[in-house]
């Protein structure tokens, strides 16, 4: 799975300045950013109007500030979307066929099991150079005791590579900047699509301990 993920303050004050001034007050927030922040999200086109399959073909990226997290009648986050069943689960099965997005992030982190049971280490994943990735997720619109209509979104996984897994058998999907396009835009049945829910090639993230 992924809990938390990383955004750089400078691609934060990057992106904030895209966004309208009604949500630019929601992106406070860097460095690691947990369930239940909000953070911006690139959406193909204006997530109010795409509402149908058709809208989201062709049309213009654009940054919006989502909320992390599905919300369910008990209260609980629903912060991840497993990739092999999102096409058929109630709850992501709409989404994923016409509000696909991606999260910009610096890299994500895991925790693993110490051989004592007492404590996990933490653990920083991340392109050796840095480099920004584009988490693959989905959104909707819910609304909340007010009746107001909060724009989340939730993270896919896959399973996790050879470079992930001996830390977490769930990894989330990377989507290649080439794909973006792709992923944002072509339908959701296309093998195009269906490709790119796969474990990232390995060496393209590094693990490190971290604080």
């Amino acid at each position: 799975m992924c809990g938390r993920f990383y955004v750089a303050e400078k691609d934060l004050d990057d992106f904030a300045a895209l966004v309208n001034r009604v949500e630019k007050h929601l992106l406070k927030k860097a460095g690691e950013i947990y369930p239940g922040d909000y953070a911006p999200v690139i959406t193909p086109g204006d997530p109010e109007k795409t509402g149908s399959e058709s809208d989201t073909v062709g049309g213009e990226d654009q940054i919006h500030a989502l909320k992390w997290g599905f919300p369910t009648s008990r209260g609980r986050l629903i912060i991840n979307a497993r990739s092999e069943t999102i096409a058929e689960k109630p709850m992501f099965k709409r989404p994923f066929a016409s509000r696909r997005c991606l999260i910009p992030a610096r890299g994500f982190f895991e925790w693993k099991d110490s051989k004592t049971g007492r404590k996990k280490t933490k653990f920083y994943i991340a392109p050796p150079d840095s480099s920004l990735i584009y988490l693959a997720g989905i959104y909707w619109f819910f609304r909340d005791g007010e009746g107001k209509l909060i724009p989340s979104f939730t993270i896919i996984t896959t399973r996790g590579n050879e470079d992930i897994s001996p830390l977490h058998d769930r990894m989330p999907v990377v989507i290649d900047r080439e794909n973006k396009g792709i992923w944002l835009y072509e339908d959701h049945r296309s093998d195009a699509v269906r490709k790119l829910m796969v474990p990232a090639k390995e060496g393209l993230l590094l693990a490190s301990r971290a604080e």
